[in-house]
């Protein structure tokens, strides 16, 4: 079996695209200059039929030119067209706009790859915020992607004049323009590569899948060097990650950089972290649903909040009303309180997407011995002989007149956030304004110095056995162990809830040991074969991967 490891890792200002505003005039009528900063891995270019010089090829390869080129993955074609020797008379310009300040070591230039088309010279400008030159600098690329290497900091605006095409008669073919620079590794470059992805059924917890990788790197990965990509090195640049197993292309999942190491000045290490780690490390200001809203609204809410757009709920899920509050807590906390209440399992590995899915029932694949490496250890875990989920109810305390003391204090100019010890409602607030408020904090504006009170009518929880599940009887020697479940102050079928917890506990057969690269991942149900020609039925509950040795999995699978 031949393994390969593939990494793609950005090293790109993650906010310049979306505030970025292009820009030309010659262009074809029908461009559409927004998909310049669509940064897909799978954007490909098309090898269009045109009537430029030497450019139909009939090998089979191209396509007629669309009827409504508009309605097709374009990027930037020019409306002129270079002369004999590759020169445009009018070089075609684009200018990138942008509202906030920006700071990349490039720019990397994607053209047409597909059929060998670039612009062989060009030169960029980059200004500043009052449109004054920060920086300019001519490039002569020698490829179809290029990278303009040049560290700019703080530029609100980007002018690109493209001179000359590598083959003549030739359109500016622009495909993808990124705000930094992209490495591609593979092979021996790369010097470590492992990537851990967990997976709970029970969904007590959400796990953080993790990703470390190393590899050898110019001097600009130097951490002493303030010029180099350090100086400008931020948190959650995107990683993604793939193997080749006998020539077949696994994704293995999209990670976000959290910290670097660099040893002598070469060999890079970074650690990575997937999307339910990213909204790890966010708050998300709570709520109260007394009276109840659907799963797929509140994950909605959720994400919004975290500004995250990559996420899916099951359509068997999302329609489930839940009731109840959540307090303030990281993005991540509310994801699993919510899963825990309807039921899902939260997955993210091999993709770059949160998912909230029902737990799987029919094996995704099976592992056969072959896929086993030798050294496989079943454990019986401990028998669990019931199952209590409590709810909480949430009422206003005291008369429906009385209101609670929230916030007392002088307070400086300016604004004061404050944050309740429990849910309150009916605020008002005196010696300041309320400018925002929630069920667990208000955001205050004071005018002028001086004592700020702010009052207003709390909840109080009250909490009581909601679902529970217990054994007709105990097996011969055991005793009882009876597991409760207090915390999850959402709730939607507490008793659905606990007979799923308690059947999860009856899988008690827990099988670890390394595999050689199979299909499935943390999360996934397998059917597991034994030599001695049994089936363990359970769940990938873990993967620990070291992708640089061959792709051995260190495993954990649980069921019966």
């Amino acid at each position: 079996m031949k393994t390969e490891t593939l990494i793609h890792y950005e090293l790109v200002d993650p906010t310049a695209a979306a505030d970025g505003a292009p820009r030309a005039d010659d262009k074809q009528p029908w461009v559409d200059l927004a998909e310049l900063h669509d940064h897909a891995e799978a954007r490909v270019p098309t090898r269009w039929g045109t009537l430029e010089q030497n450019e139909f090829l009939l090998d089979g390869q191209y396509r007629l030119f669309a009827d409504d080129p508009a309605a097709e993955d374009m990027g930037l074609w020019s409306l002129s067209q270079s002369d004999d020797k590759g020169r445009f008379s009018q070089p075609p310009a684009l200018t990138v706009g942008f509202s906030n300040p920006h700071t990349s070591l490039g720019l990397t230039l994607v053209f047409s790859d597909t059929t060998g088309d670039w612009c062989s010279a060009l030169s960029v400008q980059w200004f500043d915020e009052a449109g004054g030159l920060l920086a300019a600098q001519d490039f002569a690329p020698t490829g179809p992607v290029y990278f303009c290497d040049r560290l700019v900091q703080n530029y609100y605006g980007l002018a690109l004049t493209f001179r000359a095409t590598n083959k003549p008669y030739r359109y500016l073919k622009l495909f993808k323009l990124i705000y930094g620079m992209v490495e591609e590794l593979t092979g021996d470059r790369i010097t470590e590569a492992s990537l851990l992805e967990e997976a709970d059924p029970a969904g007590m917890t959400v796990s953080v899948n993790t990703f470390r990788f190393g590899f050898y790197a110019d001097r600009r990965f130097d951490l002493l060097d303030m010029s180099g990509v350090y100086s400008v090195f931020q948190q959650q640049q995107r990683v993604t990650v793939r193997q080749k197993v006998d020539g077949a292309l696994r994704e293995m999942g999209t990670f976000y950089t959290d910290t670097p190491e660099v040893e002598d000045q070469r060999a890079v290490s970074i650690d990575c972290i997937d999307l339910i780690g990213v909204i790890g490390q966010t708050d998300y200001m709570g709520g109260l649903w007394l009276d109840g809203i659907a799963a797929g609204e509140l994950l909605g809410e959720i994400m919004r909040s975290a500004g995250v757009t990559d996420y899916e709920i099951d359509p068997a899920l999302a329609g489930t009303v839940v009731k109840g509050y959540l307090p303030v807590c990281s993005h991540r906390e509310a994801v699993q309180q919510l899963a825990f209440a309807i039921g899902a399992m939260v997955r993210c590995a091999r993709s770059d997407k949160v998912r909230l899915v029902p737990v799987p029932t029919a094996a995704f694949t099976v592992i056969a011995p072959r896929d086993k490496v030798a050294g496989h250890r079943q454990t019986q875990r401990r028998y669990v002989s019931g199952v209590e989920v409590y709810t909480h109810h949430y009422a206003l305390t005291g008369l429906s007149k009385d209101r609670d003391e929230l916030f007392r204090a002088v307070c400086k100019a300016g604004e004061e956030r404050v944050m309740f010890g429990s849910p309150s409602t009916s605020l008002s607030c005196e010696g300041a304004e309320i400018v925002e408020s929630g069920v667990n904090y208000a955001r205050l504006r004071v005018h002028e110095e001086g004592e700020v009170v702010l009052t207003g009518k709390s909840y109080e929880d009250q909490m009581s056995l909601g679902g529970s599940v217990y054994a007709a009887r105990l097996p011969a020697g055991a005793r009882a162990n009876v597991q409760s479940f207090e915390d999850c102050t959402l709730t939607a079928d507490p008793q659905a809830v606990a007979q799923r917890l308690y059947d999860y506990y009856q899988r008690r057969v827990e099988d670890r040991g390394d595999l050689f690269p199979v299909a499935a991942a943390a999360g996934d149900a397998v059917e597991l074969q034994t030599k001695g020609g049994m089936t363990l039925t359970g769940t990938v509950e873990s993967m620990d991967i070291d992708l640089t040795g061959g792709g051995i999995a260190k495993a954990v699978i649980a069921g019966g």
